[in-house]
């Protein structure tokens, strides 16, 4: 196993940790790689031939079987071929860009958003490096390679699964396993020496904490800070690597319903001795306190009750890949429905949505890409403790962000589950001491699971009347409110309702009630906010989120008729029954 030590994280089977997301300004600017790529698929289980051939070292145009393949997207949808749709084994992505000689001055790194789920990366038919784990960035830095005023070819080995020898960080999991280069791939270009990480802790009565990392320093540069607020009036000025300091009359950031999401810039200058400019990086923040307690969540002091929904990035013909307008019109959607949360189910979601969080006041639960855990050997915890690693280094300055979540419904009554837990819940409180830790339970009840106490806040799933029970509707408020009161009185946490619902086919419509019908998902979920006015006035939860905001594509199934039809909105975001109950619901809420 190779192991490489990055500032206080250590980076796993080949990983590369990515840096601050790209940016435009005085010294960096970076180029977007996203475009049609030459696409050749290999044959399912063909034993890694491309690899075994040198197939790197190719021009994959010259392959009959080339096509091209749009980035980013995943490429499953895009044509009929059953072949392509379900394939799992390797693809490969091939793409030529003229670098500049003007960038000849220049550090110059490959950076990808998301590979799913392992890729490896060629520049120039040199091997540059791999990465295990979709959905988090990694990158390489290739300037040693660079071919400057010529072109240079870029070359992806990329399989849908984990490499043989790794165990699954994933089960039976209820989505479509949508693969390839799903988000942004960028040429970034650094100066030679750069800031390469920056933490910020800012607290809402104004007081914050900073620490900056630098890339290639002789040990003789100066770091100055300069806090800016909305208006671009400077607020406060300091010098150094680490520090803290105080700005009064600082403007909190806080969440949809209960103020405004203020957001202030540190501008963080790296200088030589002589005062020139090497490096500028902005980072936007915002002065937010998290605390939690047994009974509930405070953003700023003020509890907060979550108003949320389960979410996926899905959508029709581009799958999971990124797509600014389906973000767009989700987060509208999402504001139009008064929800103030969601929850990453069940992996991080590109960054420029979170920063979509901060701008807007959406508080986000982000949570790890590890679903229905069965198994909990050792090599599993230490992918398992990279994910962690590489989403609180991505994320952690995001005001946004009030929760982590290390996995969605593991089986935790295990006993090994325990060991296996509390390194990982460990890792994320010593990576980040602001923030609860979660895990959200679904196969465990109270009575067997082997976990939560460990934890600061407890998520649950539960979809009685769907489930459980189903067609027992008058059973539903009972039953969700004696499971939740058992889980409180168990381990004495803070809940949060994470998941529950009922599936409802469009269009499908059916008095009484039946299953599958508009009317059925509609009734359960009236029956469940029955149980949660009850919990709610008895400070059992801390909120509530639907499951889910819009049907999304799975694997077939007997139960699954083109995807899972949970959304109170369609695929195609058009509502259903559901959705103007849960409106009206969250819209009185909202106001109080």
């Amino acid at each position: 196993m190779v192991t490489r030590e990055v500032g206080t994280l250590v980076v796993l089977f080949g990983g590369c940790l990515a840096s601050l997301f790209v940016q435009r300004n005085e010294i960096r600017t970076y180029d977007d790689l996203g475009g049609l790529w030459t696409f050749v698929r290999e044959t399912s289980n063909t034993g890694d031939i491309g690899i075994r051939n040198g197939w790197f070292e190719k021009d994959l145009d010259d392959f009959k079987n080339h096509t091209m393949m749009p980035v980013p997207c995943a490429y499953n949808d895009l044509s009929t071929e059953a072949e392509l749709r379900d394939h799992v084994g390797w693809v490969w992505y091939q793409k030529k860009e003229i670098i500049s000689k003007r960038d000849a001055d220049m550090r110059l790194f490959l950076r990808f958003e998301s590979a799913q789920y392992f890729a490896r990366v060629y520049f120039n038919q040199k091997d540059v490096g791999y990465h295990i784990g979709g959905h988090l960035p990694f990158e390489f830095e290739v300037t040693d390679l660079v071919k400057f005023g010529a072109e240079n070819v870029i070359t992806v080995a990329k399989i849908s699964r984990y490499p043989p020898g790794f165990f699954k960080m994933v089960g039976l999991f209820d989505f479509f396993n949508y693969a390839g280069l799903l988000r942004t791939v960028y040429l970034e270009k650094r100066p030679k020496i750069f800031i390469e990480d920056i933490t910020i802790y800012a607290e809402h009565l104004g007081s914050y904490k900073w620490t900056v990392a630098l890339n290639g320093s002789s040990g003789d540069e100066v770091v100055a800070l300069h806090v800016i607020d909305a208006d671009g009036k400077e607020v406060s000025s300091t010098t150094g690597l680490t520090g803290s300091s105080q700005i009064p009359g600082a403007k909190p950031w806080w969440p949809r319903g209960m103020g405004d999401p203020n957001l202030y810039t540190l501008r963080v200058e790296l200088k030589s001795a002589s005062g020139a400019l090497l490096d500028v990086y902005n980072e936007e923040f915002g002065f937010r306190t998290v605390k939690w307690d047994s009974d509930q969540i405070y953003i700023n002091d003020k509890p907060f009750y979550c108003l949320g929904f389960g979410m996926h990035e899905d959508f029709e013909i581009h799958g999971r890949g990124y797509d600014q307008a389906v973000m767009t019109k989700d987060l509208n959607l999402f504001e139009w429905m008064h929800g103030n949360c969601y929850r990453t189910s069940h992996y991080p979601y590109a960054q420029e949505r979170i920063r979509e969080g901060d701008r807007r006041g959406i508080a986000v639960i982000l949570e790890t890409p590890a679903v229905g855990l069965k198994g909990f050997p050792k090599m599993n915890q230490l992918l398992h403790q990279q994910f962690v690693e590489e989403m609180i280094r991505r994320d952690k300055n995001h005001p946004s962000v009030f929760m982590w979540s290390i996995a969605n419904e593991p089986h935790s009554e295990k006993k090994e589950a325990r060991n296996y837990f509390k390194g990982l819940i460990d890792r994320a409180h010593a990576l980040d001491p602001t923030r609860p830790v979660t895990i959200v339970y679904g196969p465990s009840n109270y009575d067997n699971d082997q976990t939560a106490d460990l934890l600061d806040v407890v998520c649950v799933n539960r979809y009685y009347g769907w489930y459980i029970d189903m067609g027992f509707l008058d059973n539903v408020n009972r039953s969700v409110t004696y499971d939740l009161m058992l889980w409180k009185e168990k381990f004495g946490k803070a809940i949060l309702v994470t998941e529950y619902g009922a599936d409802s086919l469009d269009g499908l419509t059916q008095e009484p009630a039946v299953d599958f019908s508009e009317q059925y998902q509609d009734v359960v979920i009236r029956e469940t906010h029955k149980a949660f006015d009850t919990l709610r006035a008895q400070k059992v939860i801390t909120g509530e989120m639907i499951w889910n905001f819009a049907d999304f594509m799975t694997g077939m199934s007997t139960t699954r008729a083109v995807g899972n039809h949970k959304g109170v909105f369609t695929r195609n975001r058009q509502p259903k029954i559901a959705a103007y109950t849960l409106r009206k619901r969250y819209e009185s809420l909202f106001k109080q």
